[in-house]
């Protein structure tokens, strides 16, 4: 059983190089993880008959793989690098354009969490971040104010990257081996000693 969410790298790729990675680890306005869930990591069982009776069942592979994700306070500079929104570095206003030549860059993340056997990791290969939306919401001069997660989306694919991770979604990992925990690490793009 996994315990807490400790923290994520995203690490933006371009042409098939791993970037800077950006550590979403509840550091003061650098943002902060709340949830993570994986799904699609089983393909849909496909039933064939044959000699009226089902013969064969389909299930290599997986399905859609996704990870919904719930971040907190994630600064708008990373958040308009992971969705591909135009730089405001590179325009000297500082305005941030949305439109449609607007492209997410691919990405690697790494997720980290704990159980009792120590660190649980896991490492997506390659896939886009989307965030559907962004809301405005008045404030209760009655309440204090509590921030909301921001729903996004790590829609994942294959490693198309040579080696072992080659054709995969997913690298796993759970125990306290640091020589593993760095391979992990270095395959998805992370080169921070944490």
């Amino acid at each position: 059983m996994l315990v807490g969410f400790k923290r994520m790298w995203a690490i933006p790729q371009k042409n098939g190089v791993a970037g800077t990675p950006i550590a979403i680890e509840g550091k003061s306005g650098m943002g902060a993880t709340k949830t993570a869930e994986i799904s699609g990591l089983s393909a849909d069982a496909v039933k064939v008959a044959g000699s009226d009776i089902t013969y064969y069942i389909s299930r290599k592979g997986v399905g859609d793989v996704k990870v919904a994700l719930g971040l907190l306070d994630l600064p708008e500079s990373a958040a308009d690098i992971l969705l591909g929104f135009k730089d405001a570095d590179a325009i000297k206003d500082g305005i941030v354009y949305v439109g449609s030549d607007t492209e997410a860059p691919y990405c690697s993340i790494l997720m980290e969490s704990a159980d009792n056997d120590g660190t649980a990791l896991f490492g997506l290969y390659k896939g886009t971040f989307t965030r559907e939306k962004i809301a405005f919401e008045s404030l209760d001069p009655n309440k204090t104010f509590e921030p909301d997660a921001v729903d996004w989306t790590f829609s994942a694919m294959a490693s198309d990257a040579e080696g072992e991770t080659k054709g995969q979604y997913v690298g796993r990992y759970f125990g306290k081996s640091d020589e593993v925990i760095t391979k992990l690490k270095a395959q998805v793009g992370v080169t921070d000693p944490k």
